[in-house]
């Protein structure tokens, strides 16, 4: 493995300060994960780098530990630690999963969402607009954004078990992501929003289903297979 290979092992060392050395080294290698920089079924080799952060393997391995419990990578023989594939058939089922889980959770956290929340969001969604790629601060914006629309949902168990879909299935998303795409996500954030000030929760639950459907149906393009069809949204009278 080349130094090269590690270009972009970086985070901002503001962040290093704030963070435990094997919390630092988990998220470069989660980011470069997410860029693209280890394929699937690459190894993450824990000589080469110890050697790259210039630390022991003991942070490596704890690094390490972190993501495979975040299914992004996985041990095997002789304690090899390899990123963790999908195939397309299991992307799009977890994608189907988050659907449900976050119309659901959308569903139930907007009649508890206050002026404060919303704004936020808001906010996010002007910062997001701001984004020309599928960048890691887009990563970064856009689960803060479905965080901050749950989280008065008080429902901690399904709101973890989005976060986890969402680590498994965030490099497809962004291998495949388009900037129209980039741009149509961005207008469904805010037409959710619109419903939910509405209180129009059903509304926004469908919203939401279809937000994430869309997500697949761009990884289905991407994969050379045509998005299903689906009935079009009624239009407000």
């Amino acid at each position: 493995m080349t130094a090269a290979r590690f270009a972009r092992l970086s985070v901002d060392p503001a962040l290093r300060e704030r963070r435990t050395t094997a919390d630092y080294i988990a998220d470069a290698l989660r980011a470069a994960v997410y860029d693209g920089h280890f394929g699937d079924g690459e190894e993450l080799n824990q000589v080469e780098l110890a050697h790259h952060f210039k630390v022991s393997r003991v942070p490596i391995r704890e690094a390490l530990r972190q993501l495979q419990a975040e299914g992004l990578v996985n041990n095997v023989a002789h304690r090899r630690a390899v990123v963790v594939g999908l195939d397309l058939g299991e992307i799009l089922e977890l994608i189907e999963i988050r659907a449900v889980l976050e119309g659901h959770l959308v569903a139930k956290a907007g009649p508890r969402l206050d002026s404060e929340a919303l704004q936020r969001l808001k906010d996010l969604c002007d910062e997001m607009d701001r984004n020309a790629d599928y960048g890691y601060n887009w990563v970064l914006q856009n689960w803060e954004f479905h965080r901050t629309l749950y989280r008065p949902s008080e429902a901690k168990a399904a709101i973890a078990l989005v976060e986890r879909l969402h680590l498994k299935v965030e490099r497809y998303v962004r291998r495949s992501g388009r900037i129209e795409r980039l741009r149509e996500a961005a207008a469904e954030h805010r037409r959710i929003l619109v419903d939910i000030e509405r209180k129009d929760y059903a509304a926004a639950r469908k919203h939401m289903q279809e937000h994430i459907l869309h997500t697949g149906d761009e990884i289905r393009r991407h994969h050379g297979q045509a998005a299903p069809h689906r009935p079009a949204a009624r239009k407000r009278a």
